[in-house]
């Protein structure tokens, strides 16, 4: 392990907690520091997992700069997010776009002011819902299953891949995920710092507070 300060961020969430307990587990020697705002119902239930480890909790919001920098760190793994697609649908997007984007910017800059990496969760709703929505599918006993015959580019059989478009709508949840790929892209060129960027959905297991518009199947 080449990095020995871990901060992470929504690190009391559902992927948060859990990546903070491995990397524990598996490299005791490193200092792991995980910073979240609590305002997921459940979070707080992991706080005893992640003291009987040994790992640092700071209570915070990211998209408040002053709560958080002054912590120092080499390796920044950011899964703090408003996680529902749904958000902003029926009222006001300020708090998603606050969260998601702003956030994430703040992450950055207090990545780029320590000269260290970043892995960034992101989500499969950055696609657009239209060209999923118009894709082939057969109709089997238990499920729909995508047809081998399709006419949209990034669509097969065998699944969803990179290489769909993303021009279209998406939801405001997917695209201020997207603008922050956008942002992390122009650090790790502009400023020379390492980063990833993982997209994932329809996660689950042990530990996820599960509700209707997000975690359904652990719901």
């Amino acid at each position: 392990m080449d990095y020995k300060n871990i901060l992470v961020a929504g690190g009391a969430g559902f992927v948060g907690s859990n990546l903070a307990l491995r990397f524990k587990n598996e490299y005791p020697e490193i200092n792991v520091i995980v910073f979240d705002n609590l305002k997921r119902r459940g979070s707080e239930l992991n706080l005893p997992r992640l003291k009987e480890k040994g790992i640092t909790f700071i209570h915070g919001d990211i998209r408040n700069k002053e709560d958080f920098n002054d912590i120092t760190f080499d390796l920044l793994i950011e899964c703090s997010a408003e996680p529902s697609v749904l958000a902003g649908l029926n009222g006001s997007p300020e708090y998603v776009l606050n969260t998601n984007l702003v956030g994430t910017l703040n992450c950055l800059e207090l990545a780029r002011i320590n000269n260290a990496a970043i892995v960034f969760l992101s989500t499969s709703r950055v696609y657009p819902y239209y060209p999923i929505n118009n894709a082939n599918y057969d109709e089997k006993e238990t499920r729909f299953e995508l047809s081998a015959e399709q006419k949209i580019r990034g669509i097969s059989k065998k699944g969803i891949s990179e290489r769909l478009s993303l021009e279209g709508p998406r939801s405001i949840y997917g695209a201020t995920k997207l603008a922050s790929e956008l942002f992390i892209t122009e650090y790790i060129e502009t400023y020379k710092i390492k980063g990833v960027i993982n997209r994932f959905g329809c996660i689950a297991g042990p530990w996820q507070m599960g509700k209707v518009d997000q975690g359904v199947v652990v719901l």
